[in-house]
């Protein structure tokens, strides 16, 4: 039997530690590693190293009773999304740890809703529990945010001390001393509580099942096998959430944990049925000794050594069969259903890739999350400028490992930007380009403004040059008035410049527009109207009448009440309904209009236009507010009219910089 699990959560529920006691206990490591030391077996790269939290995704392959359980421990911080459902898509179930001490939070919420679109069983495990925390509080507080949980277990305490836990469908209560568990009978000032929750859980299941309810109804003894399997069938299609919990730092209830994952979630083969192998690039990662390894989650089917698989990028031969656990590789003499495969050396994987032997599957048949629109972004400079000719193939392998990241010229500014969902991610990113020897820094961006105009001028454009033989000579009256977007009109009467330098005349003027009237913005929202000229038959041409449109514009513009304007972003903040009022007042404070707010679950969000100057910096404005538990998004609106006292400023930096 295969479970393939991701253990998902807000940074900081304690997914790492569990995984790592899980491996101990199941006798997969000798002793326990640190988060804090960065001796964790799923947490072992330089960057989860240098800032104590996860990075990437960490396979942990389990074997308890006979079983196997691929856990892939996926990180809490969301600037790790593509990391985060990327082992959504290669799970059958999603196990959600939430700390006893913070309760549900945001992060609980974003993997849960994932799991749901992606139609994942679901389960909590309840973390830290030994550090405080009320437990039942916890549960009710789950029920109203996540839907029908289910508790399947309840924790016992001895002198106001948590010691253990009920198996609440079995009715059984362990002491654990050492993380080994001892039965004893329910405590007798427990009983009755505990008697109340194990027959509301008993109710729910039956509830689920129409034969077991039809006994149930009829008086007929609901037996513990019927039970059992209702359990299971309810967990799998999503009819009840079950509630464990697990403590790494008391080692309480990872036995009943384990039994949990093999007796309430689903196996491949009731997701994905029985035929031909069927897998998918779930997570690329570019190793600096092992080189390019691709993990394929074996969906379907099972591979032997020196199978073949074909994708999209050729047929890819398996010599030897290897899984992961943390950084190593091991191998293995089969590949049934489940199996979370590490493939080293196939370059010609890349994420999202289907793997299939027989005929080519339908791309539907494999789970598929979209990454979201990275929303913060930094300009990239480069340290050392003899690193030009590597960082494009450093940022090629950064790209491939992280597709949730976005690398951009931005062709006004000539600024490379690094995309990313939030400053710790791309902090990340730049160490990682370190790792591959480009080293980079990280500067706030220059703001891509414009100019428009205000009102309606007009004048001429003359371009006149004799130097010997024939001469340059253009002729151009230009009219400019406020548009919505750029025209262009040609109102030229009784031949004073023929038509053919028409196109001449309109390549100057938008060539003109492009250097700016203030500080040198492309301008934007005009009407250019030539109305007026003259020729001369020897020594005009399109050169000169090009120049003369030029002039003309350059002439003209000043003319016409120039204006600064600034890149205005559709902002949806995320947060608690506690923050609501702190991010309405910062989002005022930087010039935004709040539009008005909505509901997403148990959070709100804030819906608002804001200046794109003002939010820079805003993913640490966020964080540092919420406590970490606010997410934005970002989406560009329009262009409005900077304020005058701010404009002078821009302006003056601008002119300093020339």
């Amino acid at each position: 039997m295969i479970r393939t699990l991701a253990l998902v959560g807000h940074s900081g529920s304690g997914k790492t530690i569990l995984g790592e006691a899980l491996l101990v206990y199941t006798g997969g490591k000798d002793r326990m590693g640190k988060v804090e030391e960065g001796s964790t077996t799923s947490d072992y790269t330089p960057e989860e190293k240098t800032h104590g939290v996860s990075v990437r995704t960490g396979v942990l392959p389990l074997e308890y009773q006979g079983h196997k359980i691929y856990l892939l421990d996926a990180p809490g911080y969301a600037d790790f999304v593509g990391e985060i459902r990327g082992a959504l898509e290669a799970a059958d179930a999603a196990v959600v740890a939430v700390s006893a001490e913070a309760g549900v939070q945001i992060g609980t919420e974003r993997a849960w809703t994932v799991a749901e679109r992606l139609g994942l069983a679901r389960m909590v495990v309840v973390t830290k529990l030994e550090k405080g925390g009320d437990f039942f509080a916890l549960l009710e507080d789950l029920r109203s945010t996540l839907g029908p949980i289910l508790p399947a277990h309840l924790p016992i305490y001895e002198g106001g001390k948590w010691v253990g836990l009920v198996d609440v469908l079995r009715g059984k209560a362990y002491r654990y001393t050492g993380g080994k568990p001892e039965e004893i009978p329910v405590p007798e000032d427990q009983k009755a509580g505990i008697e109340k929750y194990r027959n509301e859980a008993r109710e729910a299941i039956i509830e689920t099942d129409e034969g077991l309810l039809e006994k149930y109804l009829g008086g007929e003894e609901v037996d513990e096998q019927g039970l059992s399997k209702a359990f299971h069938e309810a967990v799998r299609k999503g009819l009840v959430y079950p509630v464990a919990i697990g403590s790494s730092g008391a080692m309480i209830g990872l036995d009943l944990l384990l039994q949990l994952f093999l007796e309430a979630l689903p196996s491949p083969t009731e997701r994905f049925g029985e035929g031909p192998c069927l897998g998918k690039v779930f997570k690329v990662q570019v190793d600096p000794f092992i080189g390019h390894v691709a993990f394929v989650r074996i969906y379907r089917g099972t591979l032997k050594p020196g199978d073949t698989l074909q994708s999209e990028g050729g047929a890819v031969k398996l010599g030897h069969l290897y899984t992961a656990k943390g950084k190593d590789l091991v191998e293995l003499p089969e590949a049934p259903a489940g199996t979370i495969l590490a493939i080293p050396k196939a370059e010609s994987l890349h994420r999202g890739m289907i793997l299939w032997t027989g005929n080519r599957p339908e791309s539907d048949e494999v789970p598929f999350a979209r990454l979201p629109d990275p929303n913060v972004m930094m300009a990239l400079y480069l340290e050392n400028r003899g690193d030009e000719a590597k960082l494009g193939e450093a940022l090629r392998k950064l790209l491939e490992e992280d597709p949730s990241l976005k690398v951009e010229r931005n062709p006004e500014t000539g600024e490379m930007l690094l995309w990313g969902h939030g400053d710790l991610h791309l902090e990340t990113a730049k160490e990682r380009l370190a790792d591959y020897g480009v080293k980079v820094q990280l500067r706030l961006p220059k703001i891509p403004y414009r100019e428009t105009i205000r009102k309606v001028a007009e004048g001429q454009g003359k371009h006149k040059k004799q130097t010997g033989g024939h001469g340059q000579y253009g002729d151009v009256w230009l009219r400019l008035e406020p548009a919505p977007e750029y025209a262009f009109e040609w109102r030229i009467t009784g031949g004073v410049i023929p038509t053919k330098y028409q196109e001449a005349i309109e390549a100057g003027i938008r060539e003109a527009a492009k250097q700016g009237v203030l500080a040198g913005f492309p301008v934007i929202g005009f009407k250019a109207i030539v109305y007026h000229g003259s020729y001369h038959d020897v020594d005009s041409s399109d050169m000169a009448f090009q120049t003369a449109g030029s002039l003309a514009f350059k002439n003209v513009a000043p003319q016409a009440q120039p204006v600064l304007l600034e890149p205005v972003y559709n902002l949806k903040v995320f947060v608690t309904q506690d923050r609501v009022g702190d991010v309405i007042s910062d989002l005022q404070g930087r010039r935004g209009r709040v539009l008005g707010m909505d509901q997403d679950g148990a959070l709100a969000v804030v819906q608002a236009e804001v200046p794109l100057a003002e939010l820079l910096e805003y993913s640490r404005v966020l964080s540092g507010m919420t406590q970490g538990t606010g997410a934005y998004s970002l989406e560009f609106s329009h262009y409005a009219e900077v304020p005058p006292h701010l404009a002078q400023k821009v302006i003056a930096q601008r002119q300093q910089t020339a």
